[in-house]
């Protein structure tokens, strides 16, 4: 009963985990905490006044580990840093905001002295205020109230905010892979997210994995929670192609140890399908959603004891690298060059071979010019044999001969 009750809340959180995201327009600024792009559910980021950006209250400051609260009464926004050091209190349509300094209030109370925490007053450029019924907050001033470094890039219209934190080294990580790297128009392409550094001692209960994709280029199939090479039957999951626009997100989660993934490898499987047969680009995405959190995590459970952890954020190395799909017609071209260079090379042997004969040919022909040379030669030494033994011949025959050798000689 305990596993139907279970499946259920699953069934609920994976659907509510699926709604689609609204990508911000052209004209609206991109926000990135720590690499991470921010996607926000309804409402983009505006730029007010002398070039001030609001952002929904959510979201942004989550994604750098605080937390966000909202007072319907009192129209009041409340942003405590991750470590709980700072407190930030924002009141809507009041451009004055107020921080709060807790590092003292441990040691002050085991003190057992009453603690007051340092006020700091800020006045804002522009007022925080509800736009299209979301609070909207600014987010230079509030990020640097956490101790975040915010850059503003006006060529490409982004804002990238860094809090100086880092994945540690050997952290669980995910990343993608293909089966092949060629597809041709109707074919499908498998596309695996591979896990490493599985924790010890754990299994994987849970995969949430959002792809970017050419959606004008290729079409999602299906997605199924993976061990290894084998499906994980009776895994519950569900897919959204839709979204954010060219994204898909998938979610499967399982409660059985006996059959899920407790060493690295493939932990999921995405099928698309070629709808040109052109080249086309697929990559995990780190970002986050501002109601739904990050687009990619991994979860894990105790296989011996009770437990289970999230990783995701600065807890989860995400591998963004592209994996692209080429044209097959491209790589048939490619075989084709190769086909040509070949007749080349051999072409290139022919010519160095009938180089080679001729070169032969030449160094027979001098042999056969050293050979006459030396047959002149043994005449030349017969005709003066002949002319010592003929001592009776007068100095007129010695000489004709004597001219005779000079000129073989020469």
């Amino acid at each position: 009963m305990k596993k139907k009750i279970l499946s259920i809340s699953l069934s609920a959180a994976l659907a509510l985990s699926c709604t689609a995201a609204v990508m911000a327009e052209d004209n609206t600024p991109a926000v990135y905490v720590n690499g991470s792009e921010i996607y926000f559910e309804d409402q983009s980021p505006v730029i007010l006044g002398e070039g001030t950006t609001l952002v929904p209250a959510r979201g942004v400051f989550e994604a750098m580990g605080a937390t966000v609260e909202w007072d319907g009464d009192k129209r009041l926004v409340e942003v405590t840093s991750s470590d709980n050091m700072t407190i930030i209190r924002l009141t809507i349509d009041d451009s004055t905001m107020r921080t709060y300094d807790m590092s003292g209030m441990m040691s002050t109370l085991l003190m057992g002295q009453d603690f007051t925490a340092p006020e700091t007053e800020i006045t804002l450029d522009v007022a925080p205020q509800i736009i299209n019924d979301r609070t909207m907050i600014p987010l230079r001033a509030i990020s640097e109230a956490l101790n975040a470094n915010v850059a503003w890039d006006g060529d490409t219209y982004t804002i990238d905010i860094s809090t100086g934190a880092e994945v540690a080294d050997g952290a669980p990580a995910l990343s993608l892979s293909a089966d092949t790297l060629t597809a041709a128009e109707g074919e499908t392409v498998t596309l695996y997210i591979d896990a490493a550094n599985i924790p010890e001692g754990t299994f994987v209960s849970g995969v949430t994995a959002t792809v970017k994709y050419d959606a004008d280029k290729f079409e999602y199939v299906e997605a199924v929670l993976m061990n290894g090479d084998t499906s994980i039957d009776g895994a519950l999951g569900v897919a959204n192609a839709e979204f954010a626009d060219d994204y898909v997100k998938a979610v499967f989660v399982t409660i059985d140890s006996d059959v899920a993934a407790t060493t690295d490898g493939h932990v999921m499987k995405l099928t698309f399908k070629s709808l040109t047969g052109e080249e086309g680009s697929f990559s995990l995405s780190n970002g986050y959603h501002s109601r739904l959190g990050y687009n990619t995590s991994l979860l894990v459970n105790g296989i011996e004891e009770a437990g289970s952890a999230t990783f995701e954020g600065d807890d989860l190395a995400v591998d963004t690298t592209e994996v692209v799909i080429n044209s097959a017609d491209a790589v048939d071209t490619t075989d084709d060059t190769d086909t040509d260079a070949v007749a080349d090379d051999t072409a290139a042997d022919t010519d160095t071979e009938d180089e080679d004969t001729a070169v032969t040919d030449t160094d027979t022909e001098d042999t056969d010019a050293e050979d006459t040379t030396a047959d002149e030669d043994t005449d030349e030494e017969t005709e003066d044999e002949e002319t010592e033994e003929t001592e009776s011949e007068d100095d007129t025959t010695d000489t004709d001969t004597e001219e005779e050798t000079d000129e073989s000689a020469e």
